[in-house]
């Protein structure tokens, strides 16, 4: 109004017209300056704006607790360990055609050692390490460095044991074409078997009965030959008897009677005693020649008394092993295709285990050379180091730890619940979950343990520690942060559904500002259902995929 009093004033020093002209000049210049000025104090507001789209929307008992974040741990995962394989093969063919129960290949030498064991160990030195507690990394971002001499050493190594297994793999090669040459041989040979097996068994048998009945009719011989004997020596006693009693007689006849007088009688008596002498001596001969045959036949009999008894035993065992042969020489013919099938399985079985370690040695080598690039190792993943287990002149042995990191993969958030809202909380449970930060972003989860029932001294109410893990996190969560997080009790179909925020109400009437696609923005009136606390069902008034605003502040210009 200052401006215009001038004006005026000005104007009385001029003729009446031009007054009147530089009045009405002055408002219109204080009407538009004072227009400038409104627009120039306006205040400038900003908007938030989201899609109206279609989900599930749910509710339920919600309570507020801490996150714990877990770790994983990165180890030195690298398998540098010595070739575990066999170094070398042997034949093992099937001899006495067919008699083993199949060919295969049988180890030549011992393994050259096992992964883990303590004496064989192979280890890395560090040299120098990249990182600390607390620090950021990211997949592939250095960890750190090894020991130009340890590296060469491993690789050197590594190297020798592919060539072994390489080795090992072209003799279980050659093995094998062996194993399925005599797999063929015996294939043949057992569907043999069926034709004579009975037969071979019978004359095992027949021939260990004959010995017996050889051994038993020479014992029965020699006892004969003992009785006949025993019958001649007693003969030969009782004549030996009966000469020595003639021979006495004789003797005293000869000795008793006058020669002059009985001649005759004498010379009888003479030659008689004569004649018996010589019988006696005869006789005593042949009673100590039966006497010492007998001994003979008696140790005779002893002897093979015990050979028919070891032929017995003989026949016995023998009737088992020709039995014992007979079923196994029947199951080969019965099985014979089965038992070719087993030999070639095990052939090929072997080759392709020596093939396996032969490829594993060449894996090694391979990682080895693929993780380890100028002596560095590098980080497997991203989030912060919670920890460090390795510092420079350290040596890393298979499976040694390295670091620690954040694992967004096992967010877990610890409440408190009362005894009253349990019911929503049984393990398994469906959760959702909230944080401050992204307060209209929900994640899922669920309930994963239940701990013991405690009374709260504040309230005297139970209540239980229930522990829920969420899901797709990303690294959005932290450790300690609190978060909100609501067990389900009722949910809703497909709904199309806003945020809240998106809402205002005005005399009962639920209205929204819409966006459309050339940017023109207008108000409208919507009803509303269902909501989360988060969101809110829309029933009618909107369309899925429409843009929706809302003020989130107002900046002074």
């Amino acid at each position: 109004m200052s401006l215009i009093k001038n004006c005026l004033i000005k104007c009385k020093e001029k003729k009446a017209y031009v007054i009147a002209a530089a009045a009405v000049l002055c408002v219109v210049v204080g009407i538009f300056i004072t227009v400038i000025v409104m627009q120039s104090s306006k205040d400038e507001i900003t908007y938030k704006e989201a899609l109206a789209e279609t989900g599930i929307l749910s509710v339920g008992v919600t309570e507020t607790g801490s996150v714990d974040v877990g770790t994983t741990l990165q180890s030195f995962d690298l398998d540098i360990s010595q070739f575990a394989g066999e170094t070398g093969y042997s034949w093992a063919g099937s001899g006495m055609g067919g008699m083993d129960m199949m060919a295969g290949m049988m180890s030549g030498s011992q393994s050259n050692g096992s992964a883990g064991s303590s004496s064989d160990a192979r280890t890395l030195e560090v040299e120098e390490v990249y990182v600390k507690a607390g620090q950021e990394v990211h997949e592939g971002d250095p960890i750190l460095k090894l020991t130009a001499e340890s590296v060469d050493s491993i690789r050197t190594e590594l190297t020798e044991d592919e060539t072994s297994a390489l080795l090992s793999y072209e003799q279980a090669l050659t093995v094998n074409k062996q194993t399925q040459v005599s797999a063929d041989s015996d294939y043949k040979t057992n569907t043999l078997y069926s034709a004579y097996a009975r037969s071979e068994y019978e004359q095992t048998v027949k021939k260990l009965q004959e010995t017996v009945e050889e051994k038993q009719e020479l014992l029965e011989e020699t006892q004969e030959s003992l009785l006949e004997a025993q019958k001649k020596l007693a003969d030969k006693e009782a004549l030996l008897t009966e000469e020595t009693q003639v021979l006495e007689n004789a003797l005293f006849i000869v000795n008793g009677i006058e020669r002059e007088g009985n001649l005759y009688w004498w010379i009888d008596a003479w030659q008689t005693k004569e004649d018996t002498e010589t019988m006696v001596e005869a006789l005593k001969e042949e009673i100590e020649e039966l006497s010492e045959s007998i001994e003979d036949y008696k140790e005779q009999i002893e002897s093979t008394e015990l050979e028919v008894t070891l032929a017995q035993k003989e026949l016995e065992l023998g009737a088992l092993e020709a039995e014992a042969q007979l079923e196994l020489r029947t199951f080969k013919a019965e099985n014979a295709q089965e038992i070719y099938d087993v030999a070639i399985e095990q052939g090929d079985f072997d080759m392709e285990s020596a093939k396996a370690a032969y490829e594993d040695a060449q894996e090694k080598l391979s990682e080895f050379d693929g993780k380890i690039v100028e002596q560095v190792i590098y980080s497997s993943g991203n989030g912060l180091i919670t920890d460090v287990y390795v510092e420079a002149g350290d040596v890393l042995t298979q499976n040694a730890s390295l670091i620690s990191l954040n694992d967004y993969d096992a967010v877990t958030i610890t409440l408190s619940v009362d005894e009253d809202d349990m019911e929503a909380a049984a393990v398994g449970s469906p959760v959702n979950v909230t944080i401050a930060a992204f307060p209209e972003q929900i994640f899922e989860g669920q309930v994963t343990e239940i701990g013991d029932a405690e009374i709260n001294s504040n309230t005297n109410k139970t209540v239980y520690t229930v522990i829920v893990t969420v899901q797709n996190t990303g690294e959005l969560f932290y450790q300690d942060m609190t978060a909100e997080v609501t067990f389900l009790t009722d949910e809703t179909e497909e709904v199309l559904y806003i945020p809240n925020r998106a809402i205002t109400t005005e005399d009962g009437k639920s209205f929204v500002t819409v966006r459309d696609g050339n940017g023109t923005i207008e108000t409208r009136e919507v009803t509303t259902g269902f909501t989360d606390g988060i969101n809110t069902e829309i029933k009618e008034g909107l369309s899925e995929g429409e843009i929706v605003l809302w003020e989130v502040g107002v900046r002074k210009s």
